[in-house]
């Protein structure tokens, strides 16, 4: 019987995350909403200026990528405008779930992995997005597809 997953689409051994729009689209939202406050303000520059944000950021988030390469045990991350992180399982250290409050209101949550990458340890964030459930969730299944791959560490 095979597992299902929400937030991952399978294509053979690999398992590619659904983009998630949530974060991304509030974002865009904004700067998409002070262009248009810039364009009938008659300030130009404010105009170009977050235009150009906006067509970034929905570059940025058209291109994102994770996807979960059971075959090759590696994970392949690709977030905004940065190059791509392939990432060995062998190589991950921990995830890591970071959070941004700001006047006790939730405005940023993301999942991190920590790796290890010619001797340095580095970062790379998986996911974004408003609720540490939902996060959490992405955990829990990257989590049950790489399982079978990695080693335990005796204790």
């Amino acid at each position: 019987m095979e597992t299902r997953f929400g937030n991952f689409r399978k294509e053979g051994n690999r398992y590619i995350l659904k983009r998630q729009y949530g974060f991304a689209l509030v974002i865009v939202i904004g700067l998409a909403v002070m262009t248009w406050l810039g364009y009938h303000s008659e300030n130009k520059a404010m105009m170009w200026i977050f235009g150009i944000l906006t067509i970034l950021c929905m570059l940025s988030v058209f291109t994102e990528k994770m996807v979960i390469d059971t075959d090759a045990q590696t994970m392949y991350i690709k977030r905004g405008l940065k190059p791509a992180s392939h990432i060995p399982f062998a190589d991950i250290a921990e995830y890591e779930l970071g959070r941004v409050i700001y006047i006790f209101i939730p405005v940023n949550t993301s999942l991190n992995v920590r790796f290890i990458s010619s001797g340095k340890e580095e970062y790379a964030t998986i996911a974004q997005g408003f609720s540490a459930g939902a996060m959490q969730r992405i955990l829990n299944e990257i989590e049950q597809i790489t399982s079978p791959y990695v080693r335990k560490e005796q204790v």
